[in-house]
């Protein structure tokens, strides 16, 4: 049934692709808007990403009761791993991704693949409400008219951070874009790595004005409501790495070259960061990530290169000695 219905153009089959872990309060609330959805040629697969509360008894109860759901159970190995184990097996002619704290508006993929149709597009992108810590919900991530634009100049948008922002979610792929792509496994910021590559292969992609994915911003154990943790430091130096990616891509890519100046300093605020972050790991800590941050940015003549940052790297044992009390200094004179 699936297998013919995958090849109806009138209702293609799409594949909506859910990792599931650790998120027990959230999860009947995700799972329930996508079993509400007006478009009902649907394969959703829940990863269950080791999860080690109740989440995996969940995802098979509700296998059992919708023969839409499929299930794949997998020891953990973070969200880039789940999404990619879905990937590798999903069968819709388009997909998308819902984070499993997150929910969608009842009509999202419908209009999504009406307007897939209207437009002859490889990706269609919805804007996003924000769920805030009291439940209060505002759009944040949207455009203020619908518009139609080439793959080019969505990619230049995301290269450039600027709407329709690098989120995989709120969005809808042909699923031949994905062959050859996948998220990168243990990386923060995931998407950021990801999206433009896939945009770019689009020839047409429509973006709508309504707000259509509800995110839940500051959930215990999402990566945003973390970066006040030991995890930050991680989360810069995958920063770098995202921002020297796009550099190479940008070279490669003449269409791009001119944003070359922009992610060459965004690389340098990221190796700021994660430099000025591990001093208070200790020196041993604070040393490893030097060389690896050297690494990085070492491709950026040194005219490129942020005053701050090359004293970070020329000095390095001055700059860890020093900027503790520096940055005490600053407050003390902000107050």
């Amino acid at each position: 049934y699936m297998a013919g219905q995958k090849m109806n153009n009138t209702n293609p089959l799409v594949s909506i692709i859910v990792p599931v872990y650790k998120v027990e309060r959230y999860i009947h609330r995700s799972i329930d808007s996508l079993l509400r959805q007006t478009y009902n040629n649907l394969e959703i697969i829940l990863v269950d990403d080791g999860s080690p509360d109740n989440c995996p008894f969940i995802c098979d109860k509700y296998a059992m009761q919708d023969n839409r759901i499929r299930v794949i159970h997998k020891s953990n190995g973070g969200l880039s791993d789940a999404r990619n184990a879905a990937l590798n097996v999903m069968t819709g002619q388009y997909v998308t991704f819902v984070d499993s704290d997150d929910y969608i508006a009842d009509n999202m993929i419908e209009k999504f693949i009406e307007t897939v149709k209207l437009y002859q597009c490889n990706m269609v992108v919805a804007g996003m409400n924000i769920i805030d810590k009291n439940n209060q919900i505002y759009d944040y991530r949207r455009t203020l008219t619908s518009t139609l634009s080439t793959g080019i100049d969505i990619t230049r948008k995301l290269l450039k951070d600027v709407f329709p922002f690098n989120f995989v979610c709120a969005k809808i792929f042909e699923s031949s874009l994905f062959e050859e792509i996948r998220f990168p496994v243990g990386r923060h910021y995931e998407d950021t790595a990801t999206t433009y590559k896939l945009t770019h292969k689009c020839e047409r992609i429509y973006c709508i004005a309504d707000c259509l994915y509800f995110y839940e911003l500051e959930r215990e154990g999402n990566i945003t409501s973390e970066l006040n943790t030991s995890k930050a430091i991680k989360s810069y130096i995958d920063g770098c790495l995202n921002s020297r990616e796009q550099i190479f891509f940008c070279q490669k890519h003449k269409d791009f070259s001119d944003l070359l100046p922009v992610l060459t300093k965004r690389l340098q605020l990221w190796a700021l960061l994660a430099i000025q972050s591990a001093i208070s790991l200790g020196y041993k800590e604070y040393m490893f990530y030097y060389h690896q941050i050297r690494i990085y940015i070492r491709s950026l003549s040194y005219t490129q290169r942020m005053t701050h940052l090359q004293i970070a790297l020329t000095f390095p044992i001055i700059y860890y000695s020093l900027y503790p009390l520096l940055s005490r200094l600053k407050k003390m004179y902000k107050n």
